[in-house]
C-alpha cells in the first residue's frame, strides 16, 4: 500500500472546500478519483492474501474492543475525527470516516499492515484529550510515534492544539 501524501485533502475536507466554492467540481472529481484508487488498492492488497487480511482483522478487533472497554466508543470516534482534521497528518486517509457509527470502530485501526495506525495511549479529561499514537511502516524502526493533545471549542468540539513527536 501506497503512503498517501498528507497534502491530499481527506474527502471530508474536499466536500467542504467545494461546498465553500474554494475548488472547482473538476478539482473536487479528480481529487476524489485519487481516493477511490487509493482505496481499491488497499482492498487488492487484503484480496493478495486473504490468511494475513484475517489476522490482521482479528488483531484490529481486539484494538478496538480494548479502546471501546478503555475509553468507550462515542471519545475514541470523536478522538480519531479531530486527529483526521490535522494539518498534515498522513493517517487521516483512513480515519476521516471515523464519525460514521454504521463504520465498526475496528476499521480505522491498522496494527500490522503497512501503512500502521494504533492507538497507544489516551487521557481523557472534560475539556482535553492526550492521545500517543503511532503510525507509517509495519516495522517499529518505521513508525512514527506522536503525543498529540486536544482541547475542546467553545462548540464542544475536540480540535488540534499541540503535537510532539516521542520516543
Amino acid at each position: 500500500m501506497r503512503v498517501v501524501q498528507s497534502s491530499l485533502p481527506t474527502p471530508a475536507q474536499l466536500f467542504r472546500q467545494f461546498e465553500q466554492g474554494r475548488i472547482s467540481s473538476e478539482q473536487f472529481r479528480s481529487m476524489m478519483t485519487l481516493h477511490h484508487r487509493l482505496l481499491i488498492e488497499d482492498i487488492d492488497d487484503a484480496a493478495r492474501d486473504p490468511g494475513l487480511s484475517w489476522f490482521d482483522e482479528v488483531l484490529n478487533r481486539r484494538a478496538a474492543r480494548h479502546l471501546e472497554k478503555e475509553y468507550g466508543e462515542e471519545i475514541v470516534r470523536e478522538t480519531l475525527v479531530a486527529l483526521a482534521e490535522m494539518p498534515d497528518f498522513p493517517p487521516a486517509h483512513h480515519i476521516w470516516n471515523a464519525g460514521h457509527k454504521l463504520v465498526p470502530l475496528y476499521c480505522f485501526l491498522r496494527t500490522r499492515r503497512a501503512p500502521v495506525f494504533r492507538v497507544i495511549k489516551m487521557e481523557v479529561l472534560p475539556q482535553m484529550v492526550g492521545v500517543v499514537i503511532e503510525y507509517g511502516g509495519a516495522k517499529k524502526s518505521q513508525c512514527t510515534r506522536e503525543e498529540i493533545t486536544l482541547r475542546r471549542n467553545r462548540q464542544g468540539q475536540l480540535v488540534f492544539v499541540n503535537r510532539v513527536a516521542s520516543r
